[in-house]
C-alpha cells in the first residue's frame, strides 16, 4: 500500500481586509483541534498588518505550523512576472532580491521563522526567482503552476524541489454541495494513488481570505493592471461571519473525512523535503562513465543509482571526469542565452579542457553556464559541448587527441510551455501581457529540471 502525503497550504495575502485575520486564525485553530501542521505562506505586508494590528494571539499560534513566503506586495503591480519580463536572468535575480527582499526579512522577522517554502502570487511565476529563493536557503517552491511540469510529479528545478504541477490537488470548494463534491474527488485521487508501490502527494490549498469574503481582495483593487492607490483600497463583500464559520465547520469535516483513509499523512513543506531520497554524493568513475554512454545527441535529465541528475548536473561531472576531480554534481544554472555553435574542424581535447576551465558567470553566488565556450578561436555552446564531453569519456580520449564537436539539442526543454500570452491566466495581469522573454529563459533553466525520488 502506498504512503499518500497531503501537503496543506495556505496563501496568507489580503493586506486590505482586517476581518480576513480572524479566517486565518479560525483556519488555524481547526488545524491545531485536528493535529495536523499547515504551511502558510506569507505575504509581506500581510505580515507587517498583523504586528501593526497587534495580532499576537495569531502569530504565537503560526508558531506551531510552517511559515513559507509569498511575495511582498502580491498583486500590486508591477506583479513578478510584469517586472521581470524585461530582465535576462541574473539582472532578474538582482531586481527580484531587490523588491522582495524586505517583505522576505519582515515575514522572517514577525513571524519567527525562516520560511520554508516560496510560491508566486497567482500565475505570476518567472526562473528569475531561483537564485534568490536559493541563497535564502528556501529549499521548496509550493505553489501551482504548469510553465515547467514533469509528469505530474515533483521535480528540482533552479536547484529547489518544487511541488507546483502535482496531477493531484485538492480542494472543497465554500459552497453547500462542496464537501459532498470534495469526498467524491479525494475518493477517486486516493483510489488512483494508494494502489502505487510509492510516496504520493496531495497538494491542498486554501486562502484564508475566501471564508470571510464573498470575492478576492485584489481583483476589487488591482484587476487587469489596474493599481488602485492605497488610501483608495476598497474591501470586498463580506460573508457574515457564521458562513465563515460554518464553511470552517465544514473543511473539518472533510480534514475528518480524509484522515480516516488508511495510508493518509498530512505534511508541511519542510517534511517532504526530508521524504526525497536522492543521493548527492560522489558517483564512481564508472557511473560517469555510464552516464556518458546514454548521451548521444539528446540531452536530458538522468537517474542513475539513487542519483537523480539534471543536464547541468551531468555537465559538471563530465567536467570533474576529465579533469580529474572529485566526481560530485554541482549545481550551475543555465546560460543567458541559446547560441548555434560555429562551424569547426576536430578540435584537441587539450584545448576542450581548457576552455571549460575557465571563469563562469554567477547568479547570486551560484555557477551559470556562459553561453558558450572558446575553443581554438570557436565558439561552442553548453549543450554541444556537454555531448562533446560524454563522447571524450566515451571514448577514452587524452589531451593529444582529436575530436569532433557533437551537435545535440536540450530535450528537457520539452517540459517547459510555449505559450508566452498570459494575459488570460490571472485577472490581475494586464489584458496584453505577454512574456516571450520568461518563456525563453525557462526553458533554458532546464538545465537544471530533473526528477525528484521518494
Amino acid at each position: 500500500m502506498s504512503e499518500i502525503k497531503v501537503i496543506f497550504w495556505f496563501d496568507v495575502e489580503d493586506y486590505i481586509t482586517p476581518e480576513s485575520e480572524d479566517a486565518l486564525l479560525g483556519l488555524i485553530d481547526l488545524l491545531d483541534e485536528k493535529n495536523i501542521r499547515g504551511t502558510f505562506k506569507l505575504v509581506g505586508e500581510k505580515a507587517r498588518q498583523l504586528k501593526k494590528h497587534n495580532r499576537t494571539d495569531i502569530l504565537s499560534k503560526l508558531s506551531k505550523h510552517e511559515v513559507g513566503f509569498h511575495t511582498n506586495m502580491h498583486s500590486k503591480h508591477p506583479t513578478i512576472a510584469e517586472y521581470l519580463e524585461g530582465f535576462d536572468f541574473k539582472n532578474g535575480a538582482i531586481e527580484f532580491e531587490k523588491r522582495e527582499g524586505m517583505g522576505f526579512r519582515d515575514v522572517t522577522d514577525i513571524a519567527g521563522q525562516c520560511p520554508s517554502c516560496y510560491g508566486q502570487p497567482g500565475y505570476s511565476w518567472a526562473p528569475q526567482v531561483f537564485p534568490v529563493i536559493k541563497k535564502w536557503n528556501i529549499p521548496v517552491y509550493l505553489d501551482c503552476h504548469d510553465q515547467i511540469c514533469l509528469d505530474g510529479k515533483p521535480f528540482w528545478y533552479g536547484g529547489v524541489l518544487n511541488f507546483t504541477c502535482l496531477d493531484s490537488f485538492l480542494r472543497m470548494e465554500l459552497r453547500e454541495e462542496g464537501l459532498k463534491d470534495a469526498q467524491r474527488a479525494f475518493d477517486k485521487i486516493y483510489e488512483c494513488l494508494i494502489a502505487k508501490p510509492y510516496v504520493s502527494f496531495i497538494s491542498m490549498w486554501y486562502h484564508p481570505c475566501e471564508f470571510i469574503t464573498e470575492e478576492f481582495w485584489d481583483a476589487y483593487n488591482f484587476a487587469h493592471g489596474q493599481n488602485t492607490p492605497c488610501h483608495l483600497w476598497r474591501k470586498p463583500p463580506l460573508r457574515p461571519v457564521r458562513q465563515m464559520r460554518y464553511y470552517l465547520g465544514m473543511l473539518g469535516q472533510f480534514l475528518d473525512y480524509m484522515k480516516s483513509k488508511a495510508g493518509i499523512e498530512f505534511i508541511t513543506a519542510s517534511q517532504a523535503l526530508v521524504l526525497e531520497r536522492s543521493s548527492s554524493g560522489v558517483l564512481a568513475p564508472g557511473g560517469v562513465k555510464e552516464l556518458a554512454s546514454r548521451i548521444q545527441k539528446q540531452l536530458s535529465y538522468q537517474v542513475y543509482n539513487h542519483h537523480t541528475l539534471s543536464a547541468a548536473d551531468l555537465f559538471s561531472l563530465f567536467r570533474s571526469y576529465i579533469n580529474g576531480s572529485k566526481l560530485e554534481p554541482e549545481l550551475i544554472y543555465g546560460p543567458e542565452h541559446e547560441v548555434v555553435s560555429d562551424e569547426a574542424e576536430k578540435l584537441s581535447v587539450a584545448d576542450i579542457r581548457r576552455a571549460i576551465n575557465t571563469t563562469y558567470p554567477r547568479v547570486c553566488g551560484f555557477k551559470q553556464l556562459p553561453d558558450y565556450f572558446i575553443v581554438n578561436g570557436k565558439r561552442i555552446n553548453p549543450v554541444d559541448m556537454t555531448c562533446t564531453l560524454a563522447e571524450i569519456i566515451k571514448a577514452e580520449l587524452r589531451d593529444d587527441d582529436l575530436v569532433a564537436i557533437t551537435r545535440g539539442s536540450l530535450e528537457s526543454m520539452h517540459h517547459a510551455k510555449e505559450d508566452s500570452y498570459w494575459g488570460d491566466r490571472w485577472i490581475i495581469f494586464p489584458r496584453n501581457l505577454q512574456v516571450p522573454n520568461i518563456i525563453r529563459m525557462s526553458k533554458l533553466q532546464t538545465w537544471t529540471l530533473k526528477p525528484a525520488l521518494f
